[in-house]
């Protein structure tokens, strides 16, 4: 039997990321968790036990890294065939950022909707709360682009609390959890590196084969551009 070297809260989200059923993402290694592990070591040609050790981690991190069975949730894929709900301008608070609760749909911008930016943890936050700033920026490479971008993954590619960026094994200092940074997912990440580097003045951009990070320096973090 392999030796566990990731939490079983982290196998559970990145089993329900690929696809799988862990069932309730709660850290306890019950019966439904164990069959999602079985089924991807199956899937993988791995040894078939149930526990996500040292290969079956790997195979784990491989498969989100590489985005291969990464498919957009229904409705995202930029918002643009999405009716819109609510009005955004209520959420916006003090500090620049929307603070919407768990749950709510509302249009953040032309292109994008709040469900594609709401922390995908299950009991860990009642809001998502992102940055308007970030979502200007979304908004400006998107209509740089000139195609549909996905910012949504049930990972978590906008808006993650510190709980949920712990869990599916997110940098200690993630600009996600300080509501500054989005995903976008495209099917040609070195394209959309380009069309991102003529938009971010001071932030990081990191290129992967599913699309590129983007997040803006704010709030006491020492500014860096990565290219």
């Amino acid at each position: 039997m392999e030796v566990r070297t990731i939490t079983i809260r982290q196998t559970q989200c990145l089993l329900e990321y690929l696809g799988y059923d862990p069932g309730p993402i709660d850290g306890l290694d019950g019966a439904n968790t164990r069959d999602a592990v079985k089924a991807f070591q199956a899937a993988e040609g791995l040894t078939v036990d149930g526990v996500a050790g040292v290969q079956t981690g790997k195979a784990l991190l491989d498969a989100v890294a590489n985005g291969r069975v990464y498919k957009p949730p229904d409705g995202a894929g930029s918002g643009d065939n999405v009716e819109a709900v609510g009005d955004a301008a209520q959420y916006l608070r003090a500090d620049g950022c929307y603070h919407i609760p768990r749950g709510v749909e509302v249009r953040l911008t032309k292109n994008f909707m709040a469900s594609e930016i709401h922390c995908q943890g299950k009991g860990c936050c009642t809001e998502s709360v992102i940055s308007k700033r970030i979502m200007d920026l979304a908004q400006e490479i998107r209509d740089d682009l000139g195609e549909p971008l996905c910012i949504g993954t049930a990972q978590g590619s906008g808006y993650r609390c510190k709980a949920h960026n712990a869990a599916v094994g997110g940098a200690g200092n993630s600009l996600h959890m300080i509501s500054d940074a989005v995903d976008l997912h495209y099917s040609d990440p070195a394209k959309l590196k380009a069309v991102v580097l003529r938009h971010l003045k001071d932030g990081e951009v990191g290129l992967y084969k599913w699309g590129c990070h983007v997040g803006r320096w704010d709030r006491g973090y020492v500014s860096q551009f990565y290219k």
